[in-house]
């Protein structure tokens, strides 16, 4: 299906998700089974004008300028030197613009914080992984004046896709083993002494470099000013599952809440009798029934994550039949979930409920990926199929096939 530049694939011209475009020429299948957590990867393009999709960042000026009244997002960092905020903002707390351009030349990388915030493309593209890997995912940028260094070296907890948008910047990594996560929850900084010779990797405007978590790095410019982008995936673990379940578990089963022996800390009897209470508690989380709790939990947070869609207008709720082509709003991540009443459709911070032969319609819809007729609707008379589109039109979770679902600024 053809898309439209102003509707929400419009930043990954000639791509249906994000992370097929970020990766290109790497397919995401080949990326997931032979690169994912494993290796580094360089993706050269030369091209400059690769990125130029993103909006907003044309300029360093046109990035701060959107964030003039956000300074909680912006950062200034010279090595081991973080300006505090007060020195490069305004009485009224907005950024002072012409301070940052002038700690800029100063040699202060500035660093943007979560601009998925504050800009509609980079929230597109941003939920677009989360849809398809089903990680949460943000967006830093950064802005370095030339021959200068960001950070001193570090690691993140984190994988990364750097994303090169402007001029040129070496990379240098420190070792070829990332640091193992458990060590990570230990160490919160990397002493410099204890480093091997770095390796480099030169990243030029329109490069991808994909970055393990673990893997200890730093970044230095050239003679140019340099502007890249970070897409941090933030890959949940067994932990996040068990801490969700058990969380859930305990809304509803005693067994978490058994209580310890008096003097269990002293009594080596004692202690070891805990180890069948624990398999108690460990027995009940990994039932079916918990799991889909603790994963539900999840997908519920994923989908709180996405920004309200575009909203529908009356006038493209008109004419509409059982034969009208639509498509669910991309990117949009939801899920089907009970109510006292019924069933929700639940996406971004909506939920869209009705009875509860609406079931299979609502599954459907949410499992949709391609454009559907109204009247493929399962389950649902043809009076309530167009109810229930006109409804998700006009909420923005469907939009016409036909027609461009434009970005907000």
């Amino acid at each position: 299906m053809p898309v439209s530049a102003d509707d929400g694939y419009g930043v990954f011209p000639g791509f249906e998700f994000p992370l097929a475009w970020l990766l290109a020429p790497v397919t995401v299948q080949t990326f997931l089974d032979e690169l994912w957590g494993a290796a580094l990867h360089h993706i050269g393009r030369d091209r400059a004008d690769y990125f130029d999709g993103l909006s907003g960042l044309a300029t360093a000026g046109q990035l701060l300028e959107s964030l003039r009244t956000e300074p909680s997002a912006v950062r200034l960092v010279r090595g081991a030197d973080h300006l505090a905020p007060e020195q490069y903002t305004l009485a009224d707390g907005t950024l002072d613009l012409g301070r940052i351009h002038a700690e800029l030349e100063n040699g202060y990388t500035i660093i943007c914080n979560n601009i998925e915030k504050y800009l509609r493309p980079m929230s597109t593209l941003t939920h677009g992984v989360e849809v398809e890997l089903n990680f949460p995912t943000h967006v830093n940028a950064y802005v370095t004046p030339p021959s200068a260094v960001g950070f001193l070296p570090h690691y993140d907890h984190h994988d990364v896709l750097v994303l090169q948008i402007q001029g040129h910047k070496t990379w240098y990594f420190y070792g070829d083993e990332p640091i193992p996560p458990h060590l990570m929850q230990q160490l919160h900084e990397v002493d410099p002494a204890g480093l091997p010779e770095p390796t480099s990797l030169h990243l030029s405007a329109g490069d991808t470099l994909y970055v393990p978590r673990g893997r200890v790095h730093s970044a230095e410019t050239t003679s140019e000013s340099s502007l890249h982008l970070t897409v941090g995936i933030h890959v949940p673990t067994v932990l996040t599952l068990l801490t969700h379940t058990l969380q859930l578990l305990s809304l509803r089963d005693d067994v978490v809440h058994t209580r310890l022996p008096a003097r269990h800390l002293d009594d080596p009897q004692l202690q070891a009798g805990l180890g069948a209470v624990v398999r108690d508690a460990l027995a009940a989380v990994e039932t079916p029934a918990a799991l889909a709790e603790g994963l539900g939990a999840m997908q519920d947070l994923l989908v709180r994550r996405a920004r309200c869609p575009v909203v529908g207008q009356v006038a493209d709720t008109v004419g509409i039949d059982a034969d009208t082509l639509v498509r669910k709003q991309q990117p949009l991540y939801s899920r089907v979930t009970r109510t006292v009443d019924g069933v929700g459709l639940q996406f971004a911070q909506l939920v869209v409920s009705a009875r509860p032969d609406h079931e299979a319609a609502m599954r459907f819809l949410s499992d949709a990926t391609e454009s559907f007729r109204v009247g493929e609707l399962p389950g649902l008379t043809a009076a309530q199929q167009l109810e229930l589109v006109r409804s998700l039109i006009m909420s923005g979770f469907l939009v016409r096939a036909c027609a461009s679902a434009p970005l907000s600024p």
